[in-house]
């Protein structure tokens, strides 16, 4: 059993690296189906639950040091393919879809709390509250409304392995669905409005023709600076502002990015490799904290959560419908909600790097709401409840 800190981050890269080779050398219909991203979010997970490691001090340190520190290189590195155009075709549409994301989790808690309420804790008005306010906003908004609430931690604890389980299964579903688009996109009689051609013109953009050496290290080197930056920016804006650092650490390496794309570094081929690399390191820290067994221990409250996953899926389903919007987006949308901006820049990642700012933008714009969506599910559970 693993339970040195690098021992653990050297597992987590060997894992996507056999993977990834696997799939780039076996052109099998298992990688059609599931491409190796996904493949890394299971292995991760299923690794874990066998007992591959132990998390200890040591262990959770250099898990939380690597992820943390991974995403704003990561972001800065993707980001330096940036063009607001993208952003200008989304438009209101974009602002719709959020707020679809958003109705349908509130829905999602409030009617599943309420077929559920004779087979779960009495607490759960506002623990589901609680839960809905970080599956729209992030950490920040949980936190923020579980003090609010007053809700204890011993009272939260079913409702967190909920949280935790079905976000990770809805991640995974989430990162599968690229190779359906079209099929989904023919239900959800999609439109797009030229944004595919404004997409794919990103990919035609100018760059080196090889990755060598120098501009291997120079992006290595840059997104660690920026990261290292980032996270110290982060901190002190953090101490006097609405977001948490976590936020504000998005934020700053995204703009730093977005800001070097029009130079000379927005060219160069090899921030799409080393990026690639850390993504897929970073699904796998994701995982690596999740036992598949957990399904076992709270059983009706794990159930709640894949209830509230199928209304909040079925009614996003359905906005996008009458939006005409792809099914891309939607899934950006909807990780956006539920996996705050960290999960929501990886899904955009993975679907297409060019969508890395769309998923930021959707993600903030939950953070922004996630507490009053909270507060607004916990008054209408409490008078729900006091009415039966």
């Amino acid at each position: 059993m693993i339970t040195q800190g690098f021992d653990f981050i050297a597992l987590m890269f060997g894992l996507c690296g056999v993977l990834v080779w696997l799939e780039h050398h076996f052109k099998i219909v298992l990688f059609r189906w599931f491409p190796s991203i996904v493949l890394v979010m299971f292995g991760s997970m299923t690794l874990y639950t066998l007992g591959f490691w132990e998390f200890t001090e040591d262990v959770r340190r250099a898990r939380e040091t690597v992820r943390d520190n991974l995403i704003p290189a990561m972001l800065f590195l993707m980001s330096l393919k940036f063009n607001l155009a993208v952003i200008q075709k989304l438009g209101v549409r974009l602002i719709a879809l959020c707020l679809a994301s958003t109705l349908s989790i509130m829905l999602g808690f409030i009617v599943t709390q309420q077929i559920m309420q004779g087979f779960l804790g009495n607490e759960t008005p506002l623990t589901f509250a609680t839960m809905s306010a970080g599956w729209t906003g992030g950490t920040q908004n949980f936190v923020a409304v579980k003090e609010a609430l007053s809700v204890s931690d011993e009272a939260m604890t079913y409702t967190l392995l909920m949280g935790a389980l079905c976000y990770s299964f809805w991640l995974v579903i989430i990162l599968a669905l690229k190779p359906f688009k079209s099929a989904f996109n023919e239900f959800l009689r999609a439109e797009d409005e030229g944004l595919d051609a404004v997409l794919n013109s990103l990919n035609d953009l100018e760059s080196d023709k090889t990755s060598n050496m120098p501009s291997l290290f120079l992006v290595i080197g840059l997104s660690l600076l920026v990261a290292a930056a980032s996270n110290h920016l982060a901190e002190l804006i953090a101490s006097v502002s609405f977001f948490n650092e976590m936020i504000w650490v998005i934020i700053i390496s995204s703009t730093l990015g977005m800001a070097a794309a029009p130079t000379a570094l927005g060219k160069i081929s090899a921030s799409d490799e080393v990026s690639g690399i850390m993504l897929y390191v970073v699904v796998a820290l994701i995982g690596a904290e999740v036992s598949l067994g957990a399904v076992s221990e709270a059983p009706m409250y794990i159930l709640s959560g894949f209830i509230i996953l199928f209304i909040h899926g079925s009614i996003l389903l359905c906005a996008a419908r009458l939006l005409r919007v792809n099914i891309l987006l939607t899934g950006i949308a909807s990780i956006a909600n539920i996996g705050s901006a960290p999960a929501a820049a990886v899904v955009g990642a993975a679907y297409g790097r060019e969508l890395v700012p769309v998923a930021i933008i959707m993600a903030l714009i939950g953070s922004m709401i996630g507490s009053f969506v909270g507060l607004i599910v916990a008054e209408v559970l409490i008078w729900l409840n006091a009415l039966t």
